[in-house]
């Protein structure tokens, strides 16, 4: 990397951008991603000419070249190099501190922009000041919309969703899951929203500030509603199905499942804990302790059913959920506790 650009350690910064505010800064955390952000970069490129964009990369840690990709292709990237990877939200944070623009656009690394989009959702928030932030319609890898819009989870819901034998197999709260999960949310309709997927969120600076910034509290996973939570204090969230963005969605994930795994029983015990009540939290540790082994042995039998039936690909994508899961069991427990 040409340290002729470095400056204040590991912080790369081109003066150029600085001359004229910008319109919207976007703000994108990545680790080991450099081909899915060398792909969201370009799109950036020609996302809304008539706009001024500062662009904003913090990179965790990579070991894979992103951050000298980025220097080297993408010279008015503003690039900030982290020694060790501190995680999503105290990466956004540093983002954030970077960026001089009125709106801030979180986006995933494994997103793309396509002309107009952006133009869409900052009109909007334009001509709509009392909302705090707006998301588009996320398009996946299949060409279909995702279910990007939520209400916010209670312990009954996260409790049918994370435990494999109470109450899922007497279906209690089933009801209460599916409210949650896709009540009052169509992805071809525009509307308020409880919350959306971080994936793509453009924020009002002053709401994003008066909430208090990302939680740095959360390591990975459930921050991002956290964040949509506080926002709603501020103002109301709106999702635009007229602005589009393409989101291929869990790449990193899938690469990292016993972390992924570990980070958001992490997060949804801190989300109930801080929204609810300790008791809440600590509750939920307890009934997902408990379920952990049935979760296991469920897994277990499942992967050899798909191998004896022949079912390949479906034994290997659930042996993943059996290691991420043995990950946690045996190895993470305690730091799901400390949580």
């Amino acid at each position: 990397m040409d340290e002729a650009v470095r400056v204040f350690d590991t912080l790369l910064i081109r003066p150029a951008l600085m001359l004229d505010r910008p319109d919207v800064s976007i703000c994108i955390v990545n680790w080991n991603g450099r081909e899915l952000l060398r792909n969201l970069l370009a799109s950036l490129r020609d996302a809304e000419p008539a706009m001024r964009l500062q662009t904003i990369v913090v990179d965790n840690a990579s070991s894979d070249g992103s951050a000298e990709m980025v220097a080297e292709q993408f010279p008015p990237v503003l690039l900030k190099v982290n020694e060790r990877n501190l995680g999503f939200s105290v990466a956004n944070n540093q983002a954030a501190e970077l960026a001089t623009g009125p709106y801030l656009l979180f986006l995933n690394n494994d997103t793309l922009v396509p002309p107009g989009s952006l133009g869409r959702l900052v009109a909007f928030m334009d001509q709509n000041p009392r909302y705090s932030a707006v998301g588009p319609k996320l398009i996946g890898d299949d060409g279909n919309p995702q279910q990007t819009g939520r209400n916010l989870p209670t312990l009954g819901v996260l409790l049918y969703q994370r435990m494999q034998l109470f109450p899922r197999w007497t279906g209690l709260l089933k009801q209460e899951y599916q409210e949650y999960r896709y009540g009052g949310f169509d992805p071809e309709r525009s509307g308020e929203a409880r919350q959306l997927a971080a994936a793509a969120l453009l924020v009002r600076r002053e709401a994003f500030d008066a909430a208090g910034r990302w939680d740095e509290q959360f390591e990975f996973g459930v921050e991002d509603v956290d964040l949509c939570l506080r926002l709603g204090g501020v103002g109301p969230i709106y999702y635009l199905a007229d602005a589009k963005i393409h989101h291929l969605g869990r790449i990193s994930s899938r690469a990292n499942r016993g972390f992924v795994y570990t980070g958001y029983e992490c997060g949804y015990a801190r989300y109930l804990a801080k929204h609810h009540h300790r008791s809440t939290g600590r509750l939920y540790k307890t009934m997902i302790t408990l379920d952990m082994p049935v979760r296991l042995v469920v897994l277990g039998t499942q992967t050899v059913g798909y191998l004896l039936f022949g079912r390949k690909d479906a034994a290997a994508r659930t042996y993943q959920r059996l290691s991420a899961a043995g990950e946690f069991f045996f190895h993470r427990l305690p730091k799901f506790w400390s949580s």
